[in-house]
């Protein structure tokens, strides 16, 4: 196995590609990492590259909480806050202290890496044996270093700025471009949609009339993503992720225009009075829900609606007084409450999961409020029975698997 190189290291570091003198330890404890993980033969069915950008991941992690830079200081904080416990699928043990190296940490970040760097293990439950084996041996090579190896030299250079003061304008930028586009916290989970974003930008790149107005129109893309996309574990917006690292806090809710007196959807109450009050209904095949979309909500008779469901059956429909009428198809075996008799347990075990995990299946209003309501107990990751695990993570899971498909509706 090859090393990993000072150049593929320099990538993932807020300096960008300039080299100080504590590289080089930072470089050797890596790849010390990296040679454990080999040797030891654990997780094998990992190749080469992804394991280097676990170990490279790791050391962002063990990088961030020598420095103190506060990257992961903010995810645990507002896990906490959220959650109750610091950090997902463990709770906090008498043993853990705050911002220092934590063997729960090690296992959060090496599953963490893992399953949002490789399509392979993406579906990795946290409590898989072969997972927990590796992360104890990274973590005592961590924990062996961890007194003795010198601070990060420049490493809080980007992070010494005030988000308001105009003097700190470039230095909030370069900031604000690495957390979004190379961090180690907040990318992995973000590479499904900056997928979809590279696309988008080899098409302008082929279309523009010169290399220098595709320059431009790439770089406005960046910025409207920048702006408008959640990122990172807990799928938090840059402004969100700045304030909670620069100020200790989350950035004050924005102001909603006030100016008139909200207004029920038009749909809303229609649907409220055709099932006695439940924002929620479920249907089981598309003649069914066709004709409540008509005799119910007044949609024109005479007509096939929404074909794009046509083959599907199952349905699961929500009503908001803000937003209106949603529906998901193929559900509805999975939500588990006294008013749906479609439930099927079996069927919920092998699938429930996936309203968690695939994106697009469930829309971010409905799945909120199911878990509100506790009403998909039987997801697990695949290859698992631990449903409690899942419960109690359930919010987290959504986040980060789903990211703008959660988060943007909220």
């Amino acid at each position: 196995m090859d090393d990993i190189t000072l150049k593929q290291f320099l990538f993932t570091q807020p300096n960008g590609e300039v080299s100080v003198p504590s590289d080089k330890d930072y470089l050797r404890l890596a790849n010390r990492l990296l040679h454990t993980w080999h040797n030891r033969a654990l997780m094998q069915d990992a190749p080469d590259d992804l394991k280097k950008v676990v170990v490279l991941g790791l050391m962002g992690y063990y990088m961030d909480i020598i420095a103190d830079a506060g990257v992961y200081r903010s995810f645990t904080d507002e896990c906490k806050r959220l959650y109750g416990h610091r950090v997902p699928f463990h709770e906090d043990a008498d043993d853990y202290i705050d911002y220092e190296l934590n063997r729960a940490d090690v296992e959060f970040v090496v599953w963490y890496q893992l399953a949002f760097n490789s399509m392979a293990h993406r579906f990795l439950s946290p409590r898989s044996p072969k997972l927990l084996q590796l992360a104890d041996a990274l973590y005592k090579v961590l924990e062996d270093e961890y007194d003795d190896i010198p601070a990060p030299q420049d490493y809080n250079a980007l992070f010494d700025v005030e988000m308001h003061n105009p003097e700190d304008a470039e230095t909030l930028h370069d900031l604000s471009q690495w957390l979004f586009w190379k961090n180690w916290l907040l990318l992995p989970p973000f590479q499904l949609t900056f997928a979809q974003i590279y696309s988008g930008w080899l098409e302008i790149q082929h279309s523009a009339p010169s290399p220098a107005e595709a320059a431009k129109q790439i770089d406005e893309e960046k910025q409207t993503a920048m702006a408008q996309l959640p990122t990172g574990p807990l799928a938090l917006y840059l402004r969100e992720w700045l304030s909670l690292i620069l100020n200790g806090k989350m950035p004050a809710p924005r102001r909603k225009n006030q100016q008139e007196e909200p207004k029920n959807h038009p749909w809303y109450d229609a649907f409220m009075a055709a099932t006695g009050g439940r924002d929620l209904m479920y249907v089981k095949t598309y003649e069914e829900l066709n004709r409540f979309l008509i005799e119910n909500l007044g949609w024109e008779k005479g007509e096939e609606h929404l074909p794009q469901f046509k083959n599907h059956e199952y349905f699961v429909l929500m009503v908001t007084p803000e937003r209106g009428l949603m529906i998901a198809k193929n559900i509805a075996q999975c939500v588990m409450l006294a008013d749906n008799p479609y439930y099927d347990e079996a069927h919920a075990r092998d699938f429930a999961f996936h309203l968690l995990s695939q994106r697009g299946v469930c829309p971010g209003d409905m799945l909120r409020r199911l878990l509100e309501l506790k009403a998909i107990p039987d997801a697990r990751f695949p290859e698992t029975e631990d449903t409690e695990l899942v419960a109690r993570d359930a919010d987290f899971i959504a986040r980060v698997y789903l990211q703008e498909f959660y988060r943007a509706e909220d």
